[in-house]
């Protein structure tokens, strides 16, 4: 009886330990079974790094997950730089973007004329002075988005500080032009940005025409900030 009773706890014991063992077996690691619906938002979704953002609540559910890359077709690739036309790919602007010569056209109906304050190939000279400084821009246009530029800061004839290199429009000038406003005559007026990026500066031109007068304000901003220039203290650079 005793042996008996020896066996058949032995018996129990090694059946619960068995059990146990099976419910700790990769345990919090079930499978993740994927439906139509989770496979079609991770193939739409784009991933940064190893995550993926996903919606949140319904208003999110309905809003697009990214921007669809926009067809552009052109007569002539030329005509644009290639940073403009990376940008306006990635605008958002329309899905499909015609470019003809100084227009381009949204959906084969919206119709924008690229600004041609400048001629082409041709270098026009700007000037103003203040507190001492003369602020001296030499701009050429290369094509419809581009403009090779030349801005010197002079102080008792003497060059003080330089910045060369070509500026690009931004695709959201289709959207409208900015405003600027010339305190010498109290008057506001469109202008049109074209902006260079380099490393160590960042260099605005914003070019317009107030009744018939080309007129110019710039923002330059470096890292060492010597010589940086805000839009409001920017005075009006006026054609030469």
């Amino acid at each position: 009886m005793r042996n008996r009773f020896w066996a058949v706890y032995i018996f129990c014991s090694a059946m619960g330990m068995s059990l146990l063992w099976a419910c700790n077996v990769d345990f919090g690691k079930t499978p993740q079974h994927s439906t139509p619906a989770l496979d079609s938002l991770l193939a739409d979704t784009m991933l940064v790094g190893e995550e993926a953002n996903f919606p949140t609540n319904e208003a999110e559910e309905a809003a697009p997950l990214i921007t669809k890359p926009a067809k552009i077709t052109m007569q002539n690739d030329l005509d644009y730089s290639a940073d403009f036309l990376k940008k306006l790919t990635y605008a958002g602007l329309a899905e499909n973007i015609e470019l003809a010569d100084s227009f381009l056209i949204l959906e084969g109906k919206d119709t924008v004329v690229f600004p041609i304050l400048l001629p082409k190939s041709d270098w026009t000279n700007f000037v103003a002075s203040k507190g001492g400084y003369l602020y001296s821009l030499d701009v050429s246009r290369v094509n419809y988005t581009t403009i090779d530029f030349n801005f010197e800061l002079r102080k008792s004839r003497q060059s003080v500080d330089q910045i060369r290199g070509k500026a690009d429009l931004n695709p959201g000038f289709v959207l409208g032009g900015e405003i600027d406003e010339d305190s010498v005559t109290s008057s506001s007026y469109f202008v049109t940005e074209y902006h260079f990026e380099s490393p160590e500066c960042s260099f605005s031109i914003r070019i317009g025409e107030d009744g018939g007068v080309k007129k110019v304000k710039l923002v330059k901003q470096c890292k060492t900030g010597k010589f940086n220039i805000n839009l409001e203290d920017c005075p009006v650079l006026l054609e030469k």
